[in-house]
């Protein structure tokens, strides 16, 4: 009984701690995603992506930072992505520079 009486608030303790930690890593640092359709391609090489530039439902274009290869992403498939007008979602990350860096792509 003395057992369960500490053993509870000490759970609900570090169950708080936990979500309070979730919420600040949320908040503070991670990444942020846009879905739009592809307006332009810059390839590094025929598997890589240089830059990508997608433009939102608003008309906002958004120029990415590419820094190597994305699963099923090649700039040839980005580029029929464009040419179809489907849109992708990319996942990114602000750097320090303010250049947007591509985290991921998805359709």
């Amino acid at each position: 009984m003395i057992k369960t009486r500490i053993l509870i608030p000490v759970l609900l303790v570090v169950a708080v701690a936990l979500l309070i930690a979730f919420g600040i890593l949320t908040v503070v640092g991670g990444s942020e995603s846009v879905e739009g359709q592809v307006i332009n391609v810059e390839q590094a090489s025929l598997t890589t992506i240089a830059s990508l530039t997608i433009e939102d439902a608003s008309g906002k274009e958004w120029t990415f930072q590419g820094t190597g290869t994305f699963s099923g992403f090649t700039p040839t498939h980005l580029n029929e992505h464009g040419a179809l007008r489907e849109k992708v979602t990319v996942e990114y990350e602000k750097t320090d520079s303010g250049d947007l860096l591509i985290l991921e792509i998805s359709d």
